[in-house]
């Protein structure tokens, strides 16, 4: 009984689930100014995020630069030796079955 009536009073309440009678949609200028205040807050965000990030310093720049044109000349070779040997063993199994 104790939930029937705790239901029947929580009815008409508007509880921020929409269905009340205080529930109103944004009027016409509250959109615009909505978006405004929330683009303002993502970017106070985004300031206080970037102020969280540890920068590398000059020697961690080069150094790890470095490291990719190094990685990508190693890549490279073996790519290309790799690409070698399986283009003259396709030519080989084509001269060889390839034609009768």
């Amino acid at each position: 009984m104790a939930q029937a009536v705790k239901m029947m009073t929580n009815q008409g309440s508007d509880s921020g689930t929409g269905g009340g009678m205080g529930f109103r949609p944004p009027s016409f200028l509250e959109r615009p100014t909505a978006w405004v205040q929330d683009f303002r807050k993502f970017l106070h965000d985004v300031r206080n995020e970037m102020g969280h990030v540890t920068w590398p310093n000059v020697p961690e720049v080069r150094s790890t630069t470095l490291i990719v044109i190094v990685t990508i000349f190693f890549f490279g070779a073996f790519f290309f030796v790799v690409d070698g040997a399986f283009g003259r063993l396709i030519q080989m199994i084509l001269s060889k079955y390839g034609r009768s």
